[in-house]
């Protein structure tokens, strides 16, 4: 970490200073994968997404402070987004570009003037919650890929029955789903939270990084006495030089090595074990009678979950299996709610880089595609439409998820960034170490 950022982070986690969009990005001097225009277009971007936001919504974003009863929708570990706190080699740059794509779809929808934009940012700015920062981050996904392609977008658009829906696209009319984690998956992830800030404290001034296996969830004395364990082979690791190893009481093995992390170093939680595809399939049931009056819709699950990515049977499937699997779940809710055109279920996630290739599975019953899109990201979308209706509109989708990899250099050039996502990275054949003090 730069030295400007590592005095500005120290200031965040001492409370003598709020985070902002600044700070989230970083200084420019510790972010040398940008090039000269990448650099501007990171002023843009903080300048951007804090009119957007508004200045107070980042920091109680970070730091919530729910509701009585709201603990299970406030946000879990949002500061691990952030480029400046990347500690994986080579991980700061696909961080960036994501947090470039949240700006660019807001920009440009705001500047294009579409309709229902300023319902959107205002229930994001009064909402501050995982589940409407997810909501609102999927309406303008899907609106700006289908701007992209020269279609009429609206947001918020009104439905038959009265009240407004998530998003038009054509004569496409959407409902969106989030669909995240549950308690038990969140209560985890707020326990893995407290443990990298833990990791990341012992490698402050101490030339070590870490790989291997998380601890299962600990409380209590558990936790103090694990954490007790991590400090002395830190000391014991900087002071010898070699590696030491970190048994945790399942078995699991986390070891400190001096040096720098190589490329690919990687940690690991413990699965945690749940049943999504019942959760996944009273989600959408739900929605689907939500939302009988609205007239033709298309339900969009948009998954955090975990659902696709972590090692359930399921997230091990090809991209076929996969699309057989969500058509003999879902495909039953087209023959009991006729409203519904089809269900489409979408999760991107980060990958080591080189990307797979592109993949398309077109299956009896449904449609799936694998893309990889800027910089380090792989989306995996299903589509399951109703087999005799509306072949104009199922195909309008499939093109959208065909090229989707292309929305945000196409954003770029209409705020006028030519040249798209490459133009904006230096060439960074050896990336640097990025080594938080503190992830919120």
């Amino acid at each position: 970490m730069h030295p400007r950022d590592e005095e500005i982070w120290r200031a965040i986690d001492q409370g003598r200073r709020a985070i902002d969009w600044e700070a989230w990005f970083g200084c420019p001097e510790g972010a040398g994968y940008l090039s000269p225009a990448g650099h501007q277009v990171t002023a843009r971007a903080v300048a951007g997404l804090t009119a957007f936001f508004n200045s107070r919504w980042l920091p109680k974003a970070v730091v919530p402070s729910p509701a009585p009863g709201r603990a299970s929708d406030t946000f879990v570990g949002l500061g691990r987004h952030a480029p400046v706190l990347q500690f994986m080699n080579g991980a700061a740059p696909g961080a960036w570009v994501e947090a470039v794509r949240w700006w660019a779809a807001y920009a440009y929808l705001e500047e294009a003037a579409v309709p229902g934009m300023a319902s959107v940012k205002r229930d994001a700015r009064c909402d501050v919650t995982l589940s409407r920062f997810l909501h609102s981050q999927t309406q303008a996904r899907l609106a700006l890929m289908g701007a992209a392609h020269g279609l009429r977008v609206e947001l918020e658009p009104a439905k038959a029955s009265g009240g407004p829906g998530d998003v038009r696209i054509g004569p496409v009319f959407i409902e969106v789903v989030t669909f995240a984690e549950d308690q038990k998956f969140q209560d985890y992830e707020r326990f893995r939270e407290n443990v990298r800030g833990h990791l990341f404290a012992l490698d402050r001034g101490r030339d070590i990084y870490w790989e291997g296996d998380l601890p299962e969830f600990l409380s209590g004395g558990d936790f103090e006495t694990w954490k007790k364990r991590t400090e002395e082979a830190a000391q014991q690791c900087a002071a010898l030089e070699a590696a030491v190893d970190v048994l945790s009481s399942a078995g699991r093995r986390l070891t400190v090595h001096p040096g720098t992390a190589p490329q690919g170093t990687t940690l690991t939680g413990a699965t945690v074990e749940s049943d999504q595809g019942r959760r996944l399939l009273d989600k959408v049931h739900g929605k689907c009678a939500k939302t009988a009056g609205a007239g033709t819709a298309w339900i969009w699950v948009e998954d955090h979950s975990g659902l696709f990515h972590f090692p359930t049977p399921f997230a091990e499937m090809s991209l076929a299996a996969k699309t057989d699997a969500l058509a003999d779940l879902l495909g039953p809710l087209l023959a009991e709610y006729v409203h519904v055109a089809g269900i489409v279920v979408s999760n991107a996630a980060r990958r080591r880089m080189p990307l797979p290739p592109n993949e398309d599975a077109l299956r009896p019953a449904a449609q799936g595609f694998r893309r990889g899109l800027p910089l380090d990201r792989v989306r995996e979308t299903i589509m399951i439409p109703r087999r005799i209706l509306l072949p104009e509109q199922t195909s309008l989708i499939a093109r959208m998820c065909d090229a989707e990899a292309n929305a945000l250099d196409w954003a770029l050039g209409k705020l006028g960034v030519p040249h798209g996502v490459a133009s904006l990275l230096a060439d960074s054949s050896t990336p640097q170490r990025v080594s938080p003090l503190w992830t919120p």
